[in-house]
């Protein structure tokens, strides 16, 4: 068997198809394998990041090894040709400003053959990517893919930048992965009746953009399925009187609607939070205005048995919806809450982000909170007995809040990830609550969302959101 031998030429090509091909003497051997060229293109979306384009005949697939000067040797995926002649490899997690050594490298059945060895320059990192650093010995594997204002950013567990999107709106809230191997974002500078979420690629490109159906879109959270439906959160508005409540006689009420949308813009199932709740659910305070925003639907999840929770940081609230139909399971936090809290110094959460599930009968959520601390926080359901048992409280050191934004993730290892919004902080704690691992350097840096994806080249396949 023959393997790792560079082919320069055709003479060398023919030679070796003697010595490896067939034994019989009496007829030709099969036609070998043959490299015709490999060219590289820069991701026109960021410095740090490429395309392989590989032309060979007859073999199954390729993948690239790079390496710099002072980087050791980094290998990417292995790419089928599917029976083309083309295959395209990208290359992601380049050092910036480097002139990277870029080895072609083809696979023929057991046989794999350096085809090439060519160089390819990157650039700077943009100016509004700040220095970052790191904290601890954190052993998770894959990337960390976070909400800047001006775009999206990922970030190894040395916080090197390994990706990045800038987006020309600015003003950037929301950048996700999803489980059908793309990314999402959206800028809050778009008016509300142009909002959508942009759908791109592993380099960057636009691909697509999902919205609402006969609703304004929100910008909070989106849930994308294997099958490219997804699940989305809108806003709905509707002309109340609320004078006999201590607001105004014709207030603008908006409200929270859930689709769940199929890829091909079809309603699966629409629930709207005004036919469910009542307006004295919200504090008076909160609605004695023009304009009321009455639920603020911010957060959506996934329970363990197919049902969705959802957050509503006006209610302060985490709702349990039945998807099947529409009705409300139950309620957990705000005025109308069901369950009694144990265990919790403060009775409960406020103004509430990124509601996970643990797993069956635990979520995790961060409870930004009225006034300092925000904390990360994790409860033990009983929906038998109502009761709402406080597993673990994180509070970050010195003490952070921040009353808008953040987000949080729950690993399969029992790990967690929480973002305090526009305090700046990004930290992972252990299953038992205590913190492992932190970005630096973000002071000032509103990052409204921190997710780990499993990999650059396979975005969002990672199960966990």
């Amino acid at each position: 068997m023959c393997h790792n031998r560079p082919i320069p030429g055709l003479l060398i090509l023919a030679l070796l198809a003697t010595a490896c091909g067939s034994d019989d003497p009496g007829g030709p051997g099969p036609t070998p394998p043959e490299f015709r060229q490999a060219t590289v293109d820069a991701n026109p979306f960021n410095r740090i990041s490429g395309t392989v384009t590989i032309t060979a005949l007859r073999y199954d697939s390729a993948f690239v090894r790079f390496w710099t000067g002072s980087a050791g040797p980094s290998t990417t995926p292995t790419f089928g040709f599917g029976g083309d002649s083309v295959v395209q490899v990208p290359l992601f997690g380049l050092e910036p400003a480097s002139v990277h050594s870029l080895e072609i490298n083809l696979v023929a059945g057991q046989m794999t053959d350096i085809a090439d060895t060519v160089a390819f320059a990157t650039g700077f990192l943009p100016s509004w990517i700040p220095p970052m650093g790191a904290q601890g010995a954190d052993t998770t594997g894959g990337v960390l893919l976070l909400s800047f204002p001006d775009g999206a950013v990922v970030v190894d567990n040395t916080a090197r930048v390994v990706w990045y999107r800038f987006f020309p709106n600015g003003n950037l809230n929301s950048v996700q992965a999803h489980a059908n191997g793309r990314y999402t974002l959206m800028s809050l500078a778009d008016p509300p009746d142009m909002r959508r979420f942009l759908v791109l690629d592993q380099f960057g490109a636009e691909v697509g953009e999902l919205q609402c159906v006969g609703w304004n879109t929100r910008f909070h959270d989106l849930m994308v399925l294997e099958g490219g439906d997804y699940w989305i959160l809108c806003n709905e508005d509707r002309v109340m009187d609320l004078s006999a409540l201590g607001g105004v006689s014709n207030a603008n009420v908006m409200g929270t609607v859930l689709q769940h949308v199929s890829p091909t813009g079809q309603i699966l199932f629409e629930w709207k939070a005004l036919d469910h709740f009542q307006i004295t659910d919200l504090p008076a305070g909160e609605r004695a205005g023009p304009n009321v925003n009455f639920t603020h639907g911010n957060g959506m999840e996934f329970d363990s048995d197919g049902n969705l929770l959802l957050s509503f940081r006006s209610l302060d609230e985490i709702t349990k919806v039945d998807v099947g139909t529409g009705q409300v399971i139950w309620r957990l936090g705000g005025l109308a809450n069901q369950f009694t809290f144990l265990n919790d110094p403060k009775g409960g959460f406020e103004g509430q982000h990124g509601v996970r599930l643990v797993g069956p009968g635990e979520i995790q959520l961060l409870d930004n909170g009225f006034s300092a601390p925000s904390r990360l926080v994790r409860y033990r359901l009983d929906t038998g007995a109502m009761t709402a048992d406080l597993v673990w409280e994180f509070i970050d050191s010195p003490t952070t809040w921040t009353r808008v934004g953040g987000s949080t993730q729950f690993y399969p290892s029992g790990k967690g990830l929480v973002s305090f919004g526009r305090a700046g902080r990004v930290v992972e704690v252990s299953p038992q609550g205590t913190p492992v691992w932190e970005l630096t350097g973000l002071d000032g840096i509103y990052v409204f969302r921190a997710q780990r994806i499993g990999s650059l080249y396979f975005p969002g396949v990672d199960p966990t959101r």
